[in-house]
C-alpha cells in the first residue's frame, strides 16, 4: 500500500538514484541501513514504510515528517530506525 508517493514531497532538491527491488535502504522495515536524507527514493520509501507502521493516513502528515527530516535532522542520526526513533519523539501535531 503506497500512502506518500513522489508527487507528495514538498522539496524538489533530491537525488534520484535508481535502487533494485531488494535494497535494502528502499525494502523491507527500517533498520540499520543507512539514509541519505537528499536522496528522494529513500525519503519516499522511509515516510511510506512509517506511516503504514504507524497507521497514518494522510500526504500531510507525510510531509511534516519530510520537512522535519529534510530541515532538522541531525547529522549523528543517519540510520532508518534511528530517524524512526527520532521522528516518534519530534513528530507533533
Amino acid at each position: 500500500m503506497i500512502l506518500f508517493s513522489k508527487r507528495n514531497l514538498h522539496y524538489t532538491d533530491y537525488k534520484w538514484t535508481n535502487y533494485t527491488q531488494n535494497d535494502p535502504r528502499v525494502s523491507g522495515k527500517p533498520d540499520a541501513t543507512p539514509f541519505a536524507k537528499d536522496e528522494g527514493n529513500e525519503m519516499v520509501y522511509l515516510i511510506n514504510k512509517l506511516m503504514i507502521m504507524w497507521d497514518y493516513r494522510f500526504a500531510n502528515t507525510g510531509n511534516k515528517m519530510e520537512k522535519l527530516i529534510h530541515d532538522k535532522l541531525p547529522e549523528e542520526i543517519y540510520t532508518q530506525e534511528a530517524i524512526q526513533e527520532w521522528l516518534k519523539s519530534n513528530l507533533k501535531f
